[in-house]
């Protein structure tokens, strides 16, 4: 059996690693009832030898129902290796499929030619250069193109045996004999019938309606997972759609550089008639998928004839003279000309002149805008315009841009500074110039070296400066070079990264009610906190707790009362500034408390005056406490306590005979205990 046969297709960096051990290559296909696979190898040599030698293909059950299988199940699908079916088998699928015979000629034809168009359109067919590699090269696209013809050349099988719920790897291995040097690695692939998807309408598609032509195009990489090749439909008016191409179309330059591969079809038809058109997507396995969403349009026919805008005057700051090119011969064609204004060069344009005579060819335009956007339309007999390239008229231009607004600035901790404003709403906006200062009452400098687009600006800065803040103006500019006047100074916040300085403990005293801790504030302008840490030397770890928070600078003092015991404290104070930075530690002092023994309650103080022999009689007594010592403290009217006896621990009473009358005394009494305890002050209030 010998063929001569012309694929249109376009094959371009089409070439075979000769380096790396060739392999099998499997893919699988997973429906509810069965899993159908297909393989082919590939390096040519390695492909040769494989269609000898034939295929084993085995199946290994991974898990049933959720649940590993151990040991794991293996079954060979094949009992003998498959290979290419004899060649009077395959007569009766080539005479259907030219893929088949195609692939039938690539085994078995003794001398396999191949034929490249001339077109230009369609390239040249290129990396095919010895018998072996065109046969395999053609072999592969045919068997893509037919499930069926790949059955019969021994490159598939369909598994009819699976259960749900069951998971497969299917291994393919090229029976080579034991004692063969050559090896073919062997591919293997998962599937189950669990696994099934229904096939996805293709997307992307589009079509362009022409004068007696639409153009159709679609993206093949999108859906290359699911689908090889394509089949286009069309459809006139409202009848059923019919099959255009006989043989489907597929994308043959598929390279790893090539990410955007778009299939094109192009069809003749009538003008002004109704079609339809969609395409449906072809498997590997031969399966059909939906169709894709219908694009529904009309060939138009063309003037033939376009205008062209060749010239342009500008009189005045207000009037422009168009001047146009149109082929004489085409006048008799049209009805008028109309010109057309946008504020873009895309458009959306609006007429503003009709009735143009056919034979003229040059327009005066007055009250012209800032800048202006012209086509020139030729209006045909039959309505069919045809419609220049736009050109650009912008009048003497000398004001400015209004200044930028709402500008707003934020510097991070690398010293990155992201600017933002409002775009200015003048059609002929050029960009933006933007001017940086360290100080306000200096001379901003221009930090772009051209004129910026957009309203989105990154700076870049050193931190570590003495500086606080850095200000920023923006300048809007025209097509003109018309700069605005500058915007209002945006006020950026350099982040602080200094840790502020530590604050000093500067004096404490132990007292029995507690231990006072006083400190010199941070020197730091931003502080917002002073923290008091204290640590207990019981505590096995010797963790800092915080146990108070100054928000204030004049609160400089704290009195720890908090669950105090005899026992050794260490007290340190920390500064935090406006962003969170914690100075060092102040250095911290430890203390000895020996804590209050005395409790108020146990002190039985009192007082009687006495006018007529004039003393007042003090008595005291300490419930089953030893008292090395007492003090005693005296205050007259609103004077604060001030010591004024001891007496030791044996004594039980005092008459107080240094009195003045009329006046308010208070008595302050204080245990001292052994070891220098001392007892808080017991106060009695007496008038005399």
């Amino acid at each position: 059996m010998r063929y001569t046969f012309i694929l249109l297709i376009l094959i371009s960096n089409f070439s075979w690693s000769q380096e790396s051990e060739p392999a099998v290559q499997l893919i699988a296909r997973s429906l509810p009832n069965k899993v159908m696979l297909r393989w082919a190898v590939d390096e040519p040599v390695a492909w040769k030898k494989a269609n000898v030698y034939g295929f084993l293909v085995e199946r290994a059950t991974i898990s049933k129902n959720g649940e590993a299988v151990v040991p794991i199940t293996r079954q060979m699908l094949t009992s003998y290796p498959l290979k290419p079916k004899p060649l009077e088998e395959w007569a009766s699928l080539a005479n259907q499929d030219q893929n088949v015979a195609v692939l039938a000629q690539a085994l078995y034809g003794k001398s396999f030619e191949t034929t490249a168009p001339n077109s230009s359109t369609l390239g040249k067919i290129s990396a095919v250069n010895d018998a072996l590699e065109q046969r395999f090269t053609f072999a592969l696209l045919a068997a893509e193109q037919n499930f069926e013809g790949s059955l019969l050349a021994g490159w598939g099988i369909v598994d009819n045996t699976v259960v749900a719920g069951e998971h497969y790897v299917y291994k393919v291995s090229v029976a080579l004999p034991i004692e063969s040097s050559f090896q073919i690695k062997e591919g293997s692939v998962y599937a189950s019938p669990d696994f099934y998807e229904e096939l996805p309408k293709p997307i992307g598609f589009t079509a362009i309606f022409g004068d007696g032509n639409a153009q159709l195009s679609w993206n093949f990489n999108l859906l290359s997972r699911h689908y090889t090749s394509y089949f286009v439909e069309k459809a006139e008016g409202n009848g059923a759609f019919k099959r255009l191409n006989g043989t489907p179309i597929f994308n043959a330059s598929q390279t790893a550089k090539n990410k955007e591969a778009t299939l094109f079809y192009s069809d003749s038809i009538p003008n002004n008639i109704t079609y339809s058109y969609r395409v449906k997507g072809l498997t590997a396995f031969g399966e059909i998928g939906p169709p894709s969403a219908a694009i529904s349009g009309k060939a138009i026919e063309t003037l033939g004839f376009v205008p062209r805008i060749y010239k342009k005057e500008i009189p005045t700051d207000n009037q422009a003279i168009l001047y146009w090119k149109f082929k004489e011969e085409g006048n008799a064609l049209i009805s008028k000309f109309q010109l057309h204004r946008s504020n873009k060069a895309d458009g959306p344009f609006e007429m503003v002149v009709d009735n143009i005579p056919p034979t003229d060819r040059k327009i005066t335009v007055s009250n012209l805008q800032r800048i202006n956007y012209f086509t020139i339309v030729a209006v045909g007999n039959n309505d069919i315009k045809s419609e220049s390239f736009s050109t650009i008229v912008q009048p003497v231009d000398s004001i400015p841009p209004a200044p930028p607004v709402e500008i707003t600035g934020v510097m991070d901790t690398t010293g990155i500074v992201q600017l933002r404003w409002a775009k200015n709403t003048e059609e002929d906006i050029n960009g933006y110039r933007i001017f940086r200062a360290n100080n306000p009452s200096v001379e901003f400098s221009e930090i772009t070296k051209e004129t910026f687009k957009g309203e989105h600006y990154i700076d870049t800065v050193k931190i570590g400066g003495l500086n606080k803040k850095l200000y920023y103006k923006i300048q809007a500019e025209d097509l003109r070079y018309n700069r605005s006047k500058d915007s209002k100074i945006s006020v950026v916040t350099i982040p602080d990264l200094v840790a502020p300085s530590p604050p000093v403990i500067k004096n404490y005293e132990v007292t029995p009610e507690g231990i006072r801790i006083q400190w010199i504030p941070s020197s730091s302008t931003d502080i917002v906190s002073h923290s008091v840490f204290r640590k207990d030397s019981n505590q096995k770890e010797h963790a800092w707790e915080q146990i108070f928070e100054s928000k204030s600078e004049q609160d400089t003092t704290f009195v720890d009362t908090k669950n105090l015991i005899a026992n050794t404290y260490s007290y340190t104070v920390i500064a935090t500034d406006s962003v969170g930075l914690e100075s060092a530690p102040s250095n911290p002092v430890t203390l000895i408390w020996k804590a209050n023994k005395v409790a108020q309650n146990d002190i039985k103080f009192s007082g009687t005056v006495n006018r007529e022999l004039r003393f007042i009689n003090l008595t005291w007594k300490v419930k089953d406490i030893t008292v090395l010592e007492y003090r005693l403290y005296r205050g007259i009217d609103s004077n604060g306590l001030k010591l004024y006896k001891t007496f030791d621990g044996n004594t039980h009473g005092y008459n107080d005979v240094g009195l003045k009358i009329n006046s308010q005394y208070t008595y302050g009494l204080q245990l001292i205990l052994n070891e220098g305890i001392t007892s808080g002050i017991k106060k009695i209030n007496l008038k005399y």
